[in-house]
């Protein structure tokens, strides 16, 4: 049904188990894998900032005769260690924020698991500070709502602890986070505030590898609707071969009254040739940290910057059009399959150097360039690696869940909502299997959108597992053509005008 729905220059604000895998892209090359398996100025956390990742102590030694355990070092230059498993036998959870209803249990590789320190926990301690992971970090003495650096040592506001996290939040902004953000951005997002808990966009990536390959066509031919949203990706850029257009394509989409969202695998900035890595086992490079903040004067600092500037003059040329972008940077980071999210030994946690990154990047993108046609949406898929309400409007979730799942993934919605201190817009930013609409609408697990990642290269209709789109690997026909003419499910035609 086309919406009614006209959003003027004038218009005011309106008032269980996942496989979560690296998202497709290419390895260091121009072309992907086979397939997805499945500082400086603003950024500086706290202005009192100087590194150590010395931790709180620890729990006491668990006594489970499956692991061992060894009290944390304080020793700024290496992590510690403590017990995998509870007295008990259970096994710990490893992930932050993995207790979303507060029962003390979590579900991992598919597993019950105790989360660390909770009311469950048979060999809870006294811990002196926050628990995340397998270390515990010391809280700041000016509570934020974030990490922060104090007197020499990385430190986290008791607050922005997962474990300490209120179940209540504040109210959503009805602005976006960049106070100068331009008119256009400001309607889209009151659009995106309009419909969500009532519909869903759809949404489609483009495959950036392979220019010849038209995944806007591939939808429309097999459904007979368009893709409200298309994904675009900067993997390429510079790099020659195909990826090389994704600015014209992304403006040839708004052009069609579309919505753009751009993701980045950002590849090594001290990378050589055609063929430089983002995924952390193919590359050793890391966030450059020094005093807790970003390490200016090193060489991996000015190429860091060097990228960032070579992407902000591309998405300077769409807002020169008039086209806001949701801007989705430094996405999985949890996961430690990228660079930007890798293990680290200096003692840095990563979760603190992507949050120092993320701060730099908003910074240097809207302070600098003057971007302010960005929607900012954070992927970082852990409570702990949120970089604060200040500098995200939207998060959300990629989830690789088998095949031919179409449940409405409800629990990870619900655990994706509660991660900011603030209520913000939660979207299913990749998938493989598109959750059925009318499941959607019966949990409660209201995605602002989906997108579906991209296709191999292959002919259409190709039944693969390195086909998200074409094929009836992961969506069949049916279930494609029942979600993009579903009544809940807003194609192109349905967009208003911005």
């Amino acid at each position: 049904m086309k919406s009614s729905i006209q959003f003027s220059r004038g218009a005011a604000c309106l008032s269980v188990a996942l496989v979560l895998t690296a998202c497709g892209g290419g390895g260091g090359s121009t072309t992907p894998a086979s397939s997805k398996p499945i500082e400086s100025s603003a950024s500086s956390i706290s202005s009192t900032q100087s590194v150590s990742s010395e931790p709180a102590s620890s729990a006491p030694e668990s006594t489970a005769s499956s692991s061992s355990s060894q009290s944390l070092s304080s020793s700024a230059s290496s992590r510690a260690s403590e017990a995998t498993h509870a007295s008990n036998g259970t096994i710990y959870c490893t992930a932050a924020g993995d207790d979303g209803d507060g029962d003390g249990w979590g579900w991992e590789k598919n597993a019950s698991c105790i989360v660390r320190n909770s009311a469950v926990d048979p060999d809870k301690g006294n811990f002196q500070g926050c628990i995340i992971g397998t270390t515990s970090w010391n809280y700041c003495a000016t509570n934020s709502d974030s990490w922060g650096y104090e007197n020499g040592k990385i430190c986290i506001a008791s607050d922005f602890c997962p474990t300490n996290r209120s179940s209540i939040q504040t109210t959503a902004s009805e602005n976006l986070v960049n106070p100068a953000a331009s008119v256009t951005a400001q309607i889209v997002y009151d659009y995106l505030r309009s419909i969500w808990g009532t519909k869903t966009l759809s949404g489609q990536q483009d495959l950036t590898w392979q220019d010849s390959i038209d995944m806007y066509q591939r939808v429309l031919d097999q459904t007979g609707k368009a893709p409200a949203i298309m994904g675009y990706d900067y993997m390429n850029l510079g790099l020659g071969g195909s990826g090389q257009n994704q600015t014209a394509e992304a403006l040839a989409h708004w052009n069609r009254g579309g919505l753009v969202t751009f993701c980045w695998h950002w590849r090594d900035p001290l990378g050589t040739g055609p063929t430089r890595e983002f995924y952390s086992d193919k590359t050793k490079f890391q966030i450059p940290i020094r005093d807790g903040k970003l390490d200016t004067q090193s060489t991996a600092f000015t190429n860091m910057q060097r990228d960032i500037d070579l992407i902000a003059g591309e998405l300077k040329k769409l807002q020169d059009a008039g086209v806001p972008v949701l801007w989705r940077p430094l996405h999985e980071a949890s996961g430690g399959w990228f660079w930007w999210g890798r293990a680290r030994t200096d003692g840095v946690p990563p979760a603190y150097a992507q949050t120092i990154l993320w701060r730099h990047i908003y910074d240097r993108m809207v302070n600098h360039h003057g971007l302010h046609n960005l929607i900012w949406v954070w992927n970082g898929q852990s409570a702990a690696w949120y970089p604060g309400d200040a500098y995200v409007d939207i998060v959300s979730q990629d989830i690789y869940d088998g095949e031919k799942n179409y449940e409405s993934q409800i629990d990870t919605y619900n655990q994706v909502k509660k991660f900011p201190l603030q209520s913000k817009l939660v979207a299913l930013s990749e998938t493989s299997n598109i959750p059925d609409p009318d499941l959607i609408s019966k949990d409660g697990a209201w995605w602002l959108w989906f997108v579906v990642w991209n296709d191999s290269n292959t002919a259409a209709g190709v039944t693969s597992k390195d086909n998200f789109w074409t094929g009836e690997y992961y969506n069949t026909n049916a279930h494609k053509t029942k979600v993009y003419n579903h009544s809940n499910i807003i194609t192109l035609d349905e967009l208003p005008k911005f």
